[in-house]
Order: structure tokens, then sequence, then C-alpha cells
């Protein structure tokens, strides 16, 4: 009867060794297609939030928020409102696959994220292509943003003679800016001075600047990118139609004042009827006041005011009329009160 061959000790080493490198090879692969599984999940998520935010679907871009470490916020939930209002949103060109987050990440609070990873997305805005490196991690199991893809402008205060200024994107007023130069303009990676800077998510937006009902800019367009405030644009604040009545309205109240005990300390036209050209008129005397002919004409260049129009006065040859031309700085003490001439300088025309 014949025996069983026997393995020889370096067979058996060898075959060991074959079944083990079988195995490790085995695991690597599990664990590189897990990985590769749980990076695909990221990839998603990357698509899923870089689509919503080039959708700007008012009752979608609420995923924005859950998306997102650490949830919404007021600042973020009014960025979302004011991105369904753009007149212009992203268009997503390429996600690249996602890798290992080569950078420190500041993630806001205390977030602990596990497995950061980085995908750069590729997009179009306002003619240009632009890409941004968009940071996840797991949270509970689940692909979170690490930090929003936000961005701000840097405002530039203050205004018009120390006034605050209105700012406008569409219709909304923005009350998250700084209002001096000692406010933090910067959102950096998304984060800034919580009730400084209001972020806004990468779209070109419509914008003006106000100041009251008194001044007003053209609307104009904003184009805002994640990460790094972008520059405000020069805009120049104009006189508006209630600012032209409400200086109109303070020179014929000064006019008024010429008939009366104030005359000279209040009427504009006192020394030009007390001059040798006026034809004998004397601004003492009683009733030599007869009033301006018709509206004054204004127009406002910056903050300075001019004006032109004609007033009647009694002479010693009888009724007479002069034309008259002036300027005036227009001083705005409170948006309340509204505009007025300070110091109006009024000479003869002609």
């Amino acid at each position: 009867m014949s025996r069983p061959h026997a393995v020889a000790p370096t067979h058996r080493r060898l075959l060991v060794g074959v079944v083990v490198l079988a195995l490790l090879a085995v695991a690597a692969v599990v664990l590189v297609w897990s990985r590769s599984s749980s990076y695909d999940g990221a990839s998603r998520a990357a698509q899923r939030y870089v689509d919503l935010v080039a959708s700007g679907k008012g009752p979608d871009l609420s995923r924005l928020a859950a998306m997102t470490a650490g949830g919404g916020s007021p600042e973020r939930d009014d960025a979302a409102d004011l991105l369904a209002g753009a007149e212009q949103r992203i268009k997503v060109l390429d996600l690249a696959g996602p890798k290992r987050a080569g950078r420190a990440v500041d993630l806001p609070g205390d977030l602990d994220l596990e497995d950061l990873v980085e995908v750069e997305v590729r997009y179009r805005l306002a003619g240009s292509e632009h890409t941004w490196p968009l940071v996840l991690g797991r949270q509970d199991g689940e692909w979170r943003v690490a930090v929003p893809m936000l961005g701000s402008v840097a405002w530039d205060e203050p205004a018009l003679q120390g006034l605050d200024s209105e700012i406008r994107l569409g219709a909304v007023v923005l009350d998250r800016r700084p209002r001096s130069g000692a406010g933090e303009q910067v959102v950096a990676g998304g984060q800034g001075a919580v009730g400084e800077v209001q972020p806004l998510y990468p779209a070109v937006y419509a914008f003006d600047k106000r100041i009251g009902a008194w001044f007003a800019s053209a609307r104009t367009r904003v184009s805002v990118l994640p990460g790094e405030p972008s520059a405000q644009p020069a805009v120049t604040l104009e006189a508006t139609g209630a600012t032209l009545e409400a200086l109109a309205d303070d020179l014929t109240d000064r006019a008024e004042a010429c008939d009366g005990q104030e005359a000279f300390a209040r009427c504009p036209f006192f020394d030009l009827v007390a001059t040798p050209r006026a034809g004998g008129g004397d601004p003492y005397a009683s009733g030599w006041w007869q009033g301006l002919v018709g509206e004054p004409e204004i127009t406002v260049e910056g903050t300075t005011a001019r004006f032109s129009g004609a007033f009647r006065y009694e002479a010693r040859s009888g009724s007479r009329t002069m034309r008259f031309t002036g300027e005036a700085d227009v001083a705005l003490s409170s948006l309340e009160a509204g505009p007025t001439l300070g110091a109006p300088e009024v000479e003869r025309a002609g």
C-alpha cells in the first residue's frame, strides 16, 4: 500500500506565503473598493450641492443648509434667498474625482468631520471659467460640505456726508455689512464675523446703492465668486427727483423770508437788491419784495446744487424783474429731515 507523499517544509512555507499574499491582495481590493465606493458618495454629494447652487430654485435651496456641515444659519438662509433672485448663476462644467484634502481646512465652530476629501469644481460665470476646491467630510455617516461655497462683496463705507447708504441686491436691502472701515470685510472660506458681512453664493446679482429717498445710483451688476470678497462696482450717487423738489421748496421758503423781519438774515436776494444795478431797490423798505417769478430751476452734481430763476421787487422806477443764478452745497443733516441748501451764494444773471 502506498503512503501519501509528504510535502517538504520549504514547499509548505511557499504555499502559506502564496495564500497570505492572496488574502492580502483580496483585502486590498476590498479596501480600495470600499474607499472608492465611499468616495463615490462624496462625488454624488458634491454634484448635488453644485447643481443646487447652479439651479437657484427657491424651494430646493433649503437643502443647501442640510448638505452643509453645521446646518443652516440666518446668514446662509438669506444667502439662499438672494441666490434665488440672482440675475445669473453658475454653469457647472465638470467635477474632478475626489481626492484626500491636501490642505488645512478651517472648519466652522467645533465640527468634527472624518475623511476630508476635495472635489475640484469647474464652472462658468459671467463669461469666465473658474475652479473651486469643494471640501467635503463625513458626519454621522453622511457626506457634508465642510465649508460652504460662499463669497462676499467688500462694501465701501461710509457713503455721502457720513450718512449710511442702503445697499440693495435685487429688491433685498442688505443689513449684514460693515457700517465703518473697522468692520470685517472677508468671508474667508464662507466664514466671517456674524452680523458683519452677508455671505453670497457665486452668482451675478443686480446691485444699486441709495441714501434714503434722496440719492440713488443706477442699477448695475456685481459678480461674486467664492472665497475672497469681490470688489464693489464703482457707482455714482445722483440726486433723485425728491431731492430736487426738496431743494426747490427750501429756496422758495428762503425767498418768502424776504418779505419779513428775517429778510436781512435769511433772504438770499437781499444784497442783490441793495446794489446800484438794482435801479434804486431798497430791501429795507416795506413792500419791496414781490416774490419769485415761476419755479426756480435746480440741478445737482455730486453734492453741489446749482439754481436759477427770477424774482420781482419794487425800485424807484417801479416794479422790476431780476434774473439770478447761484449755487450751494447740499446739506444732509439726517435722512428724515431731507436735503437743504447750505449757505447759498447768489448773483445776478446776465
